[in-house]
């Protein structure tokens, strides 16, 4: 099972922003690594936990972010958030009651939620600030 890779595609364009989610994508191959190599469980439970609270860090700042720019879909995106944490949450309970997780579901999961949330919704805020909406925060997003 290979790696999430990074790609120019994936910038927003917002350093802070871009910064964390290459972070989150270094950890969730850490975890599919771990989960590869056949990790004890309590090397992969330690990666897991730095990944949510990797997660809660990057979303607190992406919210606090759309909360400058006035973005007016906030309460969808915070929602999403939510939905992804208990994502990871979920994976965590279901390790901690010894259910067999296949690498293939963890990529799944978490590659999966990742790469999508940054094209499918990061990106709809990134189009608000160039479309001119909000406070004027474009000179954050480089071309």
């Amino acid at each position: 099972m290979g790696r999430v890779e990074w790609n120019d595609g994936l910038n927003l364009g917002i350093k802070e922003i871009d910064d964390q989610h290459k972070e989150l994508v270094e950890m969730v191959n850490g975890v599919l690594e771990a989960f590869e190599r056949g990790e004890k469980d309590t090397a992969i439970d330690k990666l897991l936990k730095q990944l949510k609270e990797y997660t809660v860090h990057h979303f607190n700042a992406e919210e606090r972010y759309m909360e400058k720019i006035g973005y007016p879909d906030l309460g969808e995106h915070r929602r999403m958030h939510a939905a992804l944490k208990q994502s990871v949450k979920s994976l965590q309970a279901a390790r901690f009651h010894m259910e067999k997780i296949s690498v293939k579901e963890v990529k799944e999961l978490l590659s999966g939620w990742l790469v999508d949330h940054i094209l499918r919704v990061d990106y709809k805020i990134v189009k608000f600030v160039k479309d001119g909406g909000g406070k004027d925060w474009s000179d954050n997003i480089k071309e």
